[in-house]
């Protein structure tokens, strides 16, 4: 097999934001995507950040060695965008003989985020830097190949993405519903007058108590409690010197949170771990540290310690104790009771605890979840595919590697 010196096909680009017509600020992401930048940027002067052009990339070199992978983005927006100066900018020379696409294909393999740790660890000059990247070797085919694997990979990414989008319009409407059940009170119930029709509870007369918790008033019958009183958390496996040996090439997933997110499994660890540490798919898992309050389900594996697994007791539906944990407020909620610095969140055991619930009687839950559900099993169903997808483009990343050369 013919491999060519990436070196040969790229150059840097350096172009600053003199003029100031480019305010679109990015930053970069480990999952090698923009993603936009949360800096403060009030008296920064934008005219030294960097200009990253359509079709052009960029990188963070400084990070490898941190994180053990390349960020580098392929610009695709659509329009130009500014990073910061610290950061690499760099092009294809001849578009010709090598598609910006399919090169980004390659810096996604992870093949390639291993190759460049292991630079990070071998090179004299310390790190992964632009002359171990122009001395990456890989196959670069005929143009017509090159195309032939872009449009396969991105005809995978865009199904996912439409899966993505649907899952959020399903989650929206399961999130309109609870709120119309359980913060407006205007679960359906039998019309007073005609039987056969439904009216909301609160606005067709339902009885309603002052709760002094709460300072407002909620359905005859329900309670206000501390979370504690109606759910028990327990932890996943802390991965550290006394439990490294249960790590393995194959084995259960070991899901940490970025694998939540993006629906990988990277990790493995052995069958002989505590069953009690393995997730369900039923289990309602929530993040407790750095990115604090993001919630999970139909998630099957074992979960790091920065993660609670919520279980409900009885007399608290499963779906509606989800879909509470699943709202924006709860989101809030976590992340102001979370303790330590804005970029290393900790949500304790404690803290967690000290969240007011309102249970609603056993009723309501129960036709609450049979209104929900179907749109939790559209969910798990495209979740499901999503996660076969990006096996698939795991595949045909793998498959770069036996691509003839010219």
């Amino acid at each position: 097999m013919s491999y060519k010196i990436l070196g040969d096909y790229i150059r840097k680009v350096d172009n600053k934001n003199k003029d100031m017509k480019v305010l679109n600020l990015q930053g970069l992401s480990m999952t090698k995507e923009f993603r936009k930048s949360t800096s403060n940027i009030v008296g920064t002067d934008l005219s030294k950040y960097k200009i990253v052009k359509q079709g052009q990339f960029c990188c963070d070199f400084m990070s490898v060695i941190r994180v053990h992978k390349l960020p580098v983005v392929l610009n695709n927006l659509g329009e130009d965008v500014i990073i910061s100066p610290a950061y690499i900018v760099f092009e294809v020379i001849d578009e010709n003989l090598l598609l910006p696409e399919y090169l980004m294909l390659w810096f996604r393999r992870s093949e390639f985020d291993r190759y460049a740790d292991f630079r990070c660890d071998s090179s004299i000059r310390g790190g992964f830097q632009w002359d171990e990247l122009c001395e990456v070797e890989l196959p670069v085919p005929a143009i017509e190949e090159q195309r032939k694997a872009v449009e396969q990979y991105q005809s995978v990414t865009n199904k996912i993405k439409v899966n993505e989008q649907i899952c959020e319009k399903l989650e929206a409407t399961a999130q309109t519903l609870y709120k119309q059940w359980f913060v407006d009170f205007e679960f359906p119930v039998p019309s007073a007058t005609n039987p056969e029709l439904v009216e909301g509870y609160k606005s067709s007369g339902g009885k309603m108590v002052l709760n002094e918790e709460l300072e407002k008033e909620i359905p005859e019958g329900w309670e206000v409690n501390f979370i504690s009183e109606y759910v028990k958390l327990s932890q996943g496996l802390a991965v550290n010197a006394s439990t490294q040996h249960y790590i393995q090439k194959e084995g259960i997933p070991l899901l940490r949170i970025t694998d939540l997110i993006n629906n990988t499994k990277e990790i493995f660890i052995s069958d002989k771990v505590d069953k009690n540490v393995i997730a369900s798919e039923s289990d309602i898992i929530v993040t407790r540290t750095g990115q604090v309050g993001l919630v999970f389900r139909n998630k099957i594996g074992v979960v790091y310690n920065n993660c609670f697994k919520v279980h409900p007791k009885d007399g608290l539906n499963p779906e509606v104790l989800y879909w509470f944990l699943k709202t924006s407020e709860m989101f809030h909620i976590m992340n102001y009771l979370a303790s330590g610095s804005s970029a290393q969140l900790d949500l304790t055991h404690k803290q967690f605890y000290t969240i007011k619930y309102l249970l609603a009687n056993k009723h309501v839950q129960r036709d609450f979840e049979k209104h929900v559900s179907p749109i939790g099993i559209k969910i798990n169903i495209l979740d499901k595919q999503n996660q076969k997808l990006v096996q698939l483009q795991s595949l045909l990343l793998s498959r770069l590697a036996r691509l003839e050369g010219n």
